[in-house]
């Protein structure tokens, strides 16, 4: 975790929490007048002088008796650091002063055997563990149960890498390290995992396999699932170890216990990783797809099926290619001649596209590229060149910082995303940008994208803007709204619960109606033959047969 980030936020620029003045003019020109929220520093910091009066259920003696050799915390503003995750309503939480309930105790393993050592103390004496790396979860997988104890176990003492088999492609790494310490260590060596979420700077390799991560570049490199080749999972009962093989026929592929497993049947301590060497030859381009979201659509389904799919396609609707071409990315770098070229070309209203080529071959690259001209060239597509593409790449991180200044300014800013099949996407999408608009009123704005597609259909990633209120507990309760339409919705549609967020607190009570009575007895099996207490991540992705979180 990265304990310089300010509770309450994503993190600082080096220029702070400042709202691009684009960004500032379409939010007052659709959303109206910022109003302001409290600052998140200063609300934090009093939950935390708050809650410090309180005793924890843990004393000093009990943690040296109940974790011998495994270093921890009791600090109040420690233990409030790691209270959270990251959704709107947590980070609104903050700014509103809402003294959620905070762990007793963070520890700080630093093996797979000191995992072992916590859990097994913690199931003798039925204190919940609730496991966090980077603390990013969005829907609610890390928020501290209301429960009578409850330690965090911390990964951030887990962040080695531990080998790397260049013969085989494959690195072992402790589950602890985030996306920027793995890349930069592989990259040195000339390898590339290829796995780039939005919360690359933040999330760590335990958290892309526990809530089955996909990466902004999952067209040509994979979902985790794809990279995962073997893991470590520790649990109350021991270590279950899964994977190891290139392939293998021996009954069912318990890799796919660990994966989205979200730290409710134990803790990932290590992954085996596929890697590749890192791309000689890169090339990033865009394009404006004239008419409805649906016809775009349709070229990134024509560039999955063909095995010289780019590395990166990411199509946005109507909505969010304006709100590109307003706030940042191409209308930030190409301003106001860009956008009246396209229009001239009479590409607008439509969708844009970026697409990015890695390859080590400038030859297959090249047929990549031209395969891609030619799918575009049929859907009448305007190409804008690569400048977009490019500045897309560079700032393709910043969005969680842009969404802090937006919330300091009083604005609801969240998002959500689901996967259907391809004869259903068009539907979806309207759907769901219905209801969102029809729960927030006029003072609301709705885009979407997909940055994550298959043979059989894609995610849809939504955004969802909407104006300012005085209390911010109004627009919790705004969004909390908006969001139970949506969950219905979505199983309307026929949409998944998820396609990469994970599933949570948040989502947990729609796993039931997705999984079916049968597959909710399967999870909960799994979690009682490896955590018979029900002491992991109490309340996260099954509830218990009892209903008790």
């Amino acid at each position: 975790m990265d304990h310089r980030a300010p509770l309450g936020a994503w993190g600082e620029t080096p220029s702070g929490r400042v709202l691009d003045p684009r960004t500032e003019a379409f939010a007052r020109a659709r959303l109206g007048e910022p109003l302001g929220a409290p600052d998140p520093s200063e609300t934090a910091g009093r939950i935390a002088g708050r809650t410090a009066a309180e005793d924890s259920a843990l004393t000093p003696e009990r943690m040296r008796a109940l974790f011998p050799g495994v270093e921890w915390s009791l600090d109040a503003s420690m233990r409030a650091r790691f209270s959270r995750g990251m959704s709107y309503l947590n980070l609104m939480s903050w700014r509103a002063g809402e003294a959620a309930r905070l762990p007793d105790a963070v520890v700080f393993p630093a093996s797979h055997e000191h995992v072992l050592e916590v859990l097994a103390a913690c199931s003798a004496q039925g204190i919940a563990v609730v496991p966090v790396g980077g603390g990013t979860s969005v829907t609610g997988g890390v928020d501290t149960p209301d429960l009578d104890t409850v330690v965090v176990c911390s990964l951030d003492h887990m962040s080695e890498v531990q080998n790397l088999d260049a013969e085989s492609g494959i690195v072992t790494v402790q589950a602890g390290a985030t996306g920027p310490q793995l890349e930069s260590y592989l990259n040195e060596l000339g390898w590339t995992l290829g796995h780039f979420p939005q919360s690359f700077e933040r999330a760590t390799i335990g958290g892309y396999i526990a809530t089955r991560s996909s990466g902004q570049s999952s067209s040509g490199y994979g979902r985790i699932e794809d990279l995962l080749v073997g893991a470590e999972l520790a649990t109350p009962v021991g270590t279950l170890s899964v994977g190891g093989y290139p392939a293998s026929a021996t009954g069912p592929d318990l890799r796919h216990v660990v994966l989205g497993s979200e730290g409710a049947l134990g803790i990932v301590t290590s992954a085996d990783l596929r890697v590749r060497a890192f791309p000689t030859f890169r090339e990033y381009s865009a394009a404006i797809v004239p008419g409805d979201f649906s016809a775009a659509a349709n070229v990134v389904r024509a560039l999955t099926r063909s095995p010289l799919r780019p590395t990166i396609m990411r199509a946005s609707d109507e909505a969010e290619t304006k709100a590109l071409l307003t706030m940042s990315g191409p209308g930030g770098v190409l301003g106001g001649a860009f956008s009246t070229y396209v229009r001239l070309r009479r590409a607008l209203p439509g969708s844009l596209i970026i697409l990015g080529w890695e390859s080590e071959s400038a030859t297959t690259l090249a047929a990549m590229r031209a395969f891609a001209r030619e799918t575009l060239a049929d859907a009448g597509a305007v190409s804008i060149g690569g400048r977009p593409g490019r500045a897309w790449v560079a700032s393709r991180f910043l969005g969680p910082y842009q969404r802090d200044a937006l919330m300091d300014a009083g604005y609801l800013v969240e998002t959500f995303e689901t996967v259907v099949v391809w004869s259903a996407i068009d539907d979806t999408h309207h759907t769901l940008a219905k209801v969102v608009r029809a729960e927030l009123g006029d003072d609301s704005y709705v885009m979407a994208h997909i940055s994550h597609s298959y043979e059989v259909g894609a995610s849809l990633y939504f955004t969802v803007l909407a104006g300012a209120r005085s209390d911010p507990l109004v627009s919790m309760d705004r969004w909390r709204s908006a969001k139970a339409a949506i969950m219905g919705a979505l199983a309307e549609c026929g949409a998944a619960v998820s396609h990469h967020h994970g599933v949570g607190r948040d989502h947990r009570d729609y796993m039931p109606p997705a999984i079916g009575p049968v597959g909710e007895d399967i999870l909960r099996a799994m979690k009682t033959t490896l955590d018979p207490g029900w002491i992991m991540n109490p309340g996260a992705l099954v509830n218990r047969p009892d209903g008790q979180r």
